[in-house]
């Protein structure tokens, strides 16, 4: 790599690096505030609410870095062009085609780590976050016992701690079920702890009684213990088989469904349709940046004019919405999914063709030289 080559990638390196933070910092927060249930209605603390929110970056760094890349290239390029550095490269005879050469490099960097994310890191974060967030909502501590308040997870089951303390703890328990009617029974204990065991989680209650009724008797039966556990794995939730979703799977799994499973034959279509996502998104890292070197250098005609960076922003939005049509209609018509790839590979073959168009005119066509950015653009 010579050392233009070098230095219009280091021109655009340092933008993508801040693109890429800023964006992920802003999408994340979005996207993390939308979980924020797991601390306000699961108990749950805020170092679990993070590890949760690490866990959504992968996916969303997938749709990040290719517009992070775009953003990247229009700034490095258009910073060049105000300083009218691409004019004196144009001068000493670099063609557009040749600064295609750095720009593709930086993309197909940007491509393998969209694709490295999409085979292995998003599924294994997904399916993560999956067996965290399970986790969460059968966890009895989180979903049931708060502080003076009375709670019923199952219908004549009723919970009560008037205080709660960290690490389980619990003062002035009540626990009163009345699931089998003709025997009510009631556990009172001063304190109590939480504890997970191989059979579930438990009660360790200290210092209390165990009040019974007896079926066609009101006499109450009262027994007084130093300590008594209660198993309540009976009264979590039960959670939903543990279906993988389309996020969840690795590309094996979606190109090749499990026949015995009626989930994936239903969504047979869905499952195929995104395998062949996973593997077509990284291509528009290459459009994008191809297309970020078109509205600032532009062909034979100057596209690089004041409004080629907005052009090119509004270009990429509308390729990428078509790539999820095109997923969307591949999902009921199979046919569709070499349009998944036709996409991003047409745009960024026409982006090569109109820099090949106008390349230098030492190369045999006569093609302009970039005009320097008018003074108000430069500054």
């Amino acid at each position: 790599m010579d050392r233009i080559s070098r230095y219009l990638i280091a021109q655009c390196a340092a933008p993508l690096g801040f693109a890429l933070g800023v964006l992920t910092a802003i999408v994340w927060l979005t996207q993390s505030l939308q979980r924020i249930d797991i601390i306000v209605e699961r108990g749950q603390t805020a170092g679990v609410f993070f590890k949760i929110s690490l866990l959504i970056l992968p996916s969303l760094l997938t749709v990040i870095i290719p517009f992070a890349l775009l953003a990247a290239v229009l700034y490095g390029l258009h910073k060049l062009r105000g300083d009218s550095e691409l004019v004196i490269l144009s001068a000493a005879g670099v063609s557009r085609l040749r600064m295609a050469g750095p720009i593709l490099v930086l993309s197909m960097i940007a491509a393998g780590a969209v694709l490295f994310l999409n085979l292995w890191l998003a599924p294994l974060s997904y399916r993560a976050m999956k067996t965290e967030v399970a986790h969460i909502r059968a966890d009895v501590v989180g979903s049931l016992l708060r502080g003076g308040e009375f709670l019923s997870p199952v219908s004549d089951l009723t919970f009560y701690a008037r205080e709660t303390l960290p690490g389980g703890q619990f003062r002035g328990l009540m626990v009163y079920d009345r699931r089998k009617e003709e025997r009510p029974v009631a556990y009172l204990a001063e304190s109590a702890l939480m504890r997970e065991t191989l059979s579930g989680p438990q009660l360790l209650m200290a210092t209390g009684t165990i009040q019974r009724r007896k079926p066609g008797d009101d006499a109450v039966s009262i027994l007084n213990f130093d300590q008594y556990a209660l198993d309540i794995s009976q009264f979590a939730k039960a959670g939903a088989a543990f279906q993988l979703e389309l996020t969840e799977r690795y590309l094996s799994e979606l190109l090749h469904p499990d026949p015995e499973s009626r989930w994936d034959r239903d969504n047979h279509g869905r499952l195929i349709a995104e395998g062949h996502n996973r593997l077509a998104s990284p291509l528009y890292a290459v459009a994008y940046g191809l297309l970020a070197l078109v509205a600032v250098a532009g062909g034979p005609r100057r596209r690089g004019g004041g409004w080629g960076p907005l052009w090119a922003v509004i270009a990429a939005l509308g390729l990428r919405i078509c790539g999820f049509l095109t997923q969307s209609a591949a999902a009921s018509s199979p046919m569709w999914n070499a349009g998944q790839y036709a996409v991003p590979l047409t745009a960024a073959l026409a982006c090569y063709a109109i820099l090949a168009w106008g390349r230098h005119p030492a190369s045999g066509r006569s093609a302009p030289a970039l005009a320097p950015a008018p003074p108000s653009q430069a500054a």
